[in-house]
């Protein structure tokens, strides 16, 4: 079969893009011919700007030589901020697409914004090209049905509910706790290690996790007499993707809290795939205190290494939670399972 798939893609730093690899690899091992339409920072066989909605007119006009095209859609990867008249240009090209290949037409529903008016231009044009396109992938129920609610479309059958798929570094799957904290540098560190891991904007909420983790961790215990010092380490790690007031903003907040909590580590940088791994394997516990979020990769890659995580009670991710997640509701919830962890509790009954 002949597949062309519309997504970013590597080496652009992107959990889409990772996602859509893995996607791209595992239809090749089944014997499809498949080709990547990238923005021009990606290694796709095809470049077009994604801004704008070249990228959709551009797989339109390809699209006849395909049998199905697979369009990884989460908005900031095509819709200009605060442009209107672009925005309505992105959208109405998406219709476009949807419109001339019909048949072939499937999108892999990563996120969609909740409408502001279903009247909008751009809306009203996006609403139409979801009700008209083939199928839509979700990686979650929740994530559905709240899709579903909002911009008042009736998928049917046309909703397809699909694993979030992610394949993982093999030495982080091959090494013990020790062996994978000495290649990061972190050495020996005290029950538990904590990992927030991905890029840092307000939405990923690893300020919730940090106070948590001050609160928990981070000072001496009340009444012991003694000043005696809480075990634990947490790690915040990533860097600023989308270079906005806000989230520079939010990265020099992070910056100066950390300094206050003693046993908090910011490791500012972009990780590669391997390390970004490598964290997730060092970790006692990875925590996911996401403010907004449909499904997760970090999550997905945190189930094939085994490390169960704490996450908080975000879109699709209570569904996306494994048996050994705990779920955390708001920021008390955070609280009461770093607590669980301190206490040496199991943790299942905080679910």
């Amino acid at each position: 079969m002949r597949v062309l798939v519309v997504s970013s893609y590597p080496p652009r730093h992107c959990g889409i893009g990772s996602y859509a690899r893995n996607q791209v690899e595992r239809l090749r091992g089944a014997g499809d011919e498949v080709t990547v339409l990238s923005p021009p920072d990606g290694a796709g066989d095809v470049r077009a700007e994604f801004i704008g909605g070249a990228a959709f007119r551009r797989a339109a006009s390809l699209g006849v030589r395909f049998d199905r095209i697979l369009v990884h859609f989460q908005p900031a990867l095509y819709f200009p901020p605060r442009r209107a008249v672009s925005k309505v240009l992105t959208a109405a090209s998406l219709l476009w697409l949807v419109l001339r290949r019909r048949p072939s037409v499937e999108l892999v529903m990563h996120e969609a914004d909740r409408p502001s008016s279903l009247w909008r231009p751009d809306y009203a044009l996006l609403r139409l090209a979801f009700a008209l396109a083939r199928r839509l992938d979700f990686h979650t129920d929740a994530e559905r049905r709240a899709f579903e609610s909002d911009y008042r479309v009736r998928l049917g059958s046309r909703a397809v509910l699909v694993p979030h798929l992610v394949s993982v570094d093999p030495s982080a799957l091959d090494q013990r706790h020790e062996e994978v904290r000495e290649r990061l540098g972190i050495g020996e560190r005290s029950f538990p290690v904590l990992v927030c891991i991905g890029f840092l904007q307000p939405s990923k909420g690893f300020d919730r996790a940090l106070e948590a983790f001050a609160r928990v961790f981070g000072s001496d215990d009340e009444g012991s007499g003694n000043g005696s010092r809480r075990d634990g380490s947490l790690y915040l790690v990533g860097s600023v993707r989308e270079d906005t007031p806000e989230n520079r903003a939010y990265a020099g907040a992070l910056r100066g809290r950390v300094a206050e909590v003693r046993g908090a580590h910011l490791v500012e940088r972009f990780v590669t795939e391997e390390e970004f791994d490598l964290w997730i394997a060092a970790a006692d516990r990875l925590v996911l205190p996401y403010r907004r979020s449909w499904s997760s990769g970090v999550l997905a890659r945190a189930h094939e290494l085994g490390v169960p995580a704490i996450v908080c009670d975000a879109g699709g991710l209570r569904e996306q939670a494994a048996a050994a997640d705990v779920i955390a509701e708001g920021d008390d919830g955070l609280v009461k399972a770093f607590e669980a962890l301190r206490n040496g509790s199991r943790e299942g009954s905080l679910r």
